[in-house]
């Protein structure tokens, strides 16, 4: 199979992509995104996520690449003009983590409204308590306003209708409702952040959604209400987030992603105790890594074989080298 095409990459994610890749092609997997660069010119396609960065210099440099797959839903890390402007494509997992990042949405909101971060450390302490019912919240009869519903924002539904019996509220960048039997009403951002007692952050990182949330999206909300980010920190403005906490004007916040990452240890709202954190890991599970890794694969599979990827967010139909893609069979 040495002349077969190259596809190199961060170490894929889970042994069954691998498995479908190296049955047609020769798989290169490297851990040193240097060496990764180095090897670039070779390749046919690339396969990446964070901390691998796809930089206009990067692309320029890879005249054989004909796909960029990307192992999950973001695809932030990519320089996708670049990449349109040079004719490449670029995949990203669509719905591969979709579930494994609702329920950690949903385990931050527990977190909050049990208090188990608070409550375990106390216990290890040995302080038994608190136990008075102030101290503890249900979810159930709650309204969630889930900002951003693509295939994560539709599990979450899901589960918070059916699991907890949530009020879901779904807002969109069109404003047109939304045909789901989980979701009560399609709100604007503005009136959805007013209403609901938990909002969850789900939109991927673009130029328009840098700093959605910003102070003054912040202040409509409820001064008991929670914020739940599991997308990507530059969504929120995490300056404004701190100083609405400390003053109670927000009751609590679940962040899973930061801006920059990792966070440095002295981060203000690292110091918080009504904020429970977790390492961006809401799409790490066994089984969302082998969807991942499977999505990203056929992505690429597809795209040597000249066919239209399932996962494609570029280029644009104007690309001539690309354009001869057609639907997948």
């Amino acid at each position: 199979m040495n002349d077969a095409p190259l596809v190199l990459g961060l170490p894929l994610l889970h042994a069954a992509g691998r498995d479908l890749l190296s049955a047609r092609y020769r798989v290169v997997e490297l851990e040193d995104p240097a060496q990764i660069d180095e090897r670039l010119p070779e390749a046919d396609a690339l396969y990446c996520y964070p901390p691998l960065t796809v930089s206009a210099r990067m692309i320029e440099r890879a005249g054989r690449l004909k796909v960029i797959a990307a192992a999950g839903s973001g695809v932030d890390h990519i320089d996708l003009q670049a990449a349109a402007d040079a004719g490449i494509a670029v995949t990203h997992a669509v719905g591969a983590g979709a579930l494994s990042v609702a329920e950690h949405a949903i385990g931050h909101m527990l977190c909050l409204a049990k208090r188990l971060v608070e409550i375990d450390r106390a216990l290890r302490e040995g302080r038994f308590g608190p136990r008075e019912a102030e101290a503890y919240e249900e979810l159930s009869g709650r309204t969630l306003a889930i900002v951003g519903f693509g295939a994560i924002g539709r599990a979450l539904a899901r589960i918070a209708a059916r699991g907890f019996e949530m009020d879901v509220i779904a807002v969109t960048r069109s404003g047109a409702p939304v045909d789901d039997p989980n979701v009560r009403r399609t709100l604007p951002l503005r009136d959805a952040l007013a209403a609901a007692d938990v909002v969850s952050v789900h939109v991927p990182l673009m130029p328009s959604t840098r700093g959605l949330i910003g102070r003054g999206e912040l202040c409509r909300m409820k001064p008991t209400a929670w914020l739940i980010d599991t997308s990507r920190g530059g969504v929120v403005d995490s300056a404004a987030l701190h100083d609405m906490l400390v003053e109670g004007r927000l009751a609590g916040a679940g962040l899973d992603v930061f801006e920059p990452e990792p966070p440095p240890a002295d981060a203000p709202l690292l110091a918080l105790p009504n904020v429970v954190v977790s390492p961006h890991c809401a799409g790490i599970t066994r089984a969302a890594y082998r969807r991942l890794s499977l999505s990203a694969a056929n992505d690429i599979d597809q795209v040597l074989r000249g066919m239209r990827p399932a996962g494609l967010v570029v280029p644009p139909p104007r690309s001539p080298s690309i354009a001869h893609l057609g639907e997948v069979p």
